[in-house]
């Protein structure tokens, strides 16, 4: 299945949420990443930051946002959303922030207020995919509101799970399923895509091989399994991402050009010495990584798999 086949979606076709009930695990990472990689002028991704933190929105795509306060007033009224359009070429942005913590004081109270969140969600969120005319939509989550969780779980059409190898992100994805399966017993069109092991040692095969085997178990009889690609462990380049609100490919070329400006230093005869490790000659921040591109690749791959997988899904509930 080509993913460059998919038609343009229709309401809350092809919104994806990216959710797992433990912190860490690469959430907001590959919302982000993978937002800037699908984006382009034709063909318009929009990311939803649901995650009170707000780190796709100050951290990774380094945009100031509303805190919050659009995607809050959605949820409590029915407002519209706010886009913050073109925030890379072709990404828009629902800005996340602190303001979301509320949702969980309001669902408790819900039943003698009248709230419906999910309802007042749905409508907005419709309203801006039909507006947007969006390819698809990315939602990050925060992994401790579980309200907030419940209400994604019952308007998105997708889930996305990422996961580290060890027992506490394994147990999160678990308690992920829960939600889920009873997100999908109450009536909630979601469909889990996959699972996504997040920070791998691309060294590790057999451990590698091991977990995702362990995955597919736990996911059996759900009719989704493991992405094959795994997004490798790197550092350096992590730490680049986010501190200097870079997507992968941004980084990619933004290493290339630091590197090429090192070695002409170094043909001019400038040593280590003579330069500040904390900026480079133009005021930009000093990257750490040398070459972000095995990283990048690996994000490729996950976009690919990702736009494959939805439109086999698509193809399917066509048939």
């Amino acid at each position: 299945m080509n993913p460059e086949t998919l038609t343009q979606p229709t309401a809350l076709q092809r919104v994806v949420l990216v959710a797992n009930q433990k912190g860490g695990v690469g959430k907001t990472s590959i919302v982000t990443a993978l937002a800037g990689l699908i984006a382009r002028p034709d063909r318009r991704v929009l990311v939803v930051d649901a995650d009170p933190q707000g780190n796709a929105t100050a951290s990774d795509l380094g945009v100031e946002g509303d805190r919050g306060r659009s995607l809050m007033l959605s949820l409590q009224y029915g407002e519209p959303l706010q886009v913050q359009t073109d925030v890379r070429p072709g990404l828009d942005l629902v800005a996340g922030g602190p303001l979301l913590a509320q949702v969980g004081a309001l669902t408790t109270t819900a039943a003698q207020t009248g709230l419906d969140v999910v309802a007042n969600l749905r409508t907005a969120l419709a309203e801006v995919c039909a507006r947007g005319n969006y390819t698809v939509v990315l939602i990050d989550s925060g992994p401790g509101d579980a309200p907030l969780l419940d209400a994604l779980l019952r308007t998105t059409r997708y889930l996305v799970v990422p996961t580290k190898d060890d027992d506490a992100s394994l147990s999160g994805m678990e308690l992920l399923a829960l939600r889920y399966l009873r997100a999908r017993q109450e009536g909630a069109s979601v469909e889990l895509l996959g699972v996504v092991l997040f920070d791998a040692n691309p060294r590790a095969t057999a451990r590698n091989a091991q977990v995702l085997s362990d995955i597919d178990d736990v996911l059996a009889g759900s009719g989704a399994t493991s992405f094959p690609t795994m997004i490798r462990s790197d550092r350096a380049a992590a730490l680049d991402l986010r501190a200097a609100h870079l997507t992968p490919a941004e980084l990619v070329a933004a290493s290339a050009a630091q590197n090429k400006s090192r070695l002409a230093r170094l043909r001019g005869g400038k040593h280590r010495a003579d330069r500040k490790p904390e900026s480079t000659d133009n005021g930009e921040p000093r990257l750490w990584s040398r070459d972000p591109s095995a990283l990048a690749s690996d994000y490729q791959a996950l976009a690919r798999e990702l736009l494959t997988r939805i439109a086999t899904a698509e193809s399917g509930a066509r048939a």
